[in-house]
């Protein structure tokens, strides 16, 4: 499980406030959405418990402050974005994998175990004939891909991930839904999302932020029954819809008429 206490980030010299005395207790072993409008702190919340900005309050994994987990921590735990690999432009897709696979890796130099850990995660997310490319003559998707790849090649307990269905086309994102929630089987899988359709199809388990206060954190079930909370988020109505086995909270755009013309 990870828990977080009074937590709060603020964003030096701004002093802007990203997050405000969020308390949540993430289940492990399941897929956990955050969703809220730009700005709400959606990302510096996976941060935080990334360790990867500096923070007030309390970060638990599985009981332990992670401040007392050092090193520890990259071994248990892999946060990716898209940013994070999108700055690696000239370099080979396989040469990021590898790198990725160090907090892991048994040793300085690459080893047959490092490969065949990446090939088994590249056939998995269907990008071994990527390896040999470099990251800027992927395409969005691709790139997506390999964002995911990264964090996966180290087998962590916790996997944190900014976005993941983001530049995905319609065909990928219920592919990647299926993926993430085959993973939490064996890992807790923690993301964030704009796309209510991929988070109410992929997550058991929600955070609603707005601000960077917590309105909301609990299951899929009673976050379904009540809209008050995304509505209170977004500033929109929301509406129940049965979509194949799932049923979904969608925004009304219709109560958008009257503020922006007919």
């Amino acid at each position: 499980m990870i828990s977080t206490k009074a937590l709060r980030v603020t964003y030096r010299p701004s002093r802007i406030e990203a997050i405000s005395d969020v308390s949540v207790e993430i289940p492990q072993r399941t897929t956990t959405c955050i969703v809220g409008p730009n700005a709400a702190g959606k990302t510096t919340l996976l941060k935080a418990i990334a360790r990867l900005v500096e923070y007030d309050g309390a970060i638990f994994i599985e009981g332990r402050d992670i401040s007392e987990l050092g090193k520890a921590l990259r071994r248990i735990l892999a946060y990716t974005s898209h940013v994070s690999v999108n700055e690696l432009l000239g370099v080979r897709v396989i040469d990021v994998l590898l790198t990725s696979r160090y907090p892991i890796s048994r040793g300085l130099a690459d080893s047959e175990e490092d490969l065949e850990g990446i090939y088994e995660v590249s056939r998995s997310l269907g990008i071994e004939h990527l390896l040999t490319r470099r990251i800027g003559e992927l395409s969005s998707g691709e790139l997506q891909r390999v964002v995911l790849a990264s964090a996966l090649v180290r087998r962590p307990r916790i996997l944190l991930l900014d976005e993941p269905d983001s530049h995905l086309d319609v065909a990928l994102k219920p592919w990647l839904s299926l993926y993430l929630k085959k993973l939490s089987e064996g890992s807790t899988v923690v993301l964030s999302t704009h796309d209510p359709i991929f988070a109410f199809h992929t997550c058991d388990y929600f955070i609603v932020l707005s601000h960077g206060k917590l309105l909301y954190s609990g299951p899929y079930e009673d976050l379904i029954n009540n809209a008050t909370f995304l509505e209170k988020a977004y500033g929109i109505g929301f509406t129940r819809v049965e979509l194949g086995d799932r049923v979904v909270l969608l925004p009304l755009y219709s109560a958008l008429k009257a503020h922006v013309g007919e």
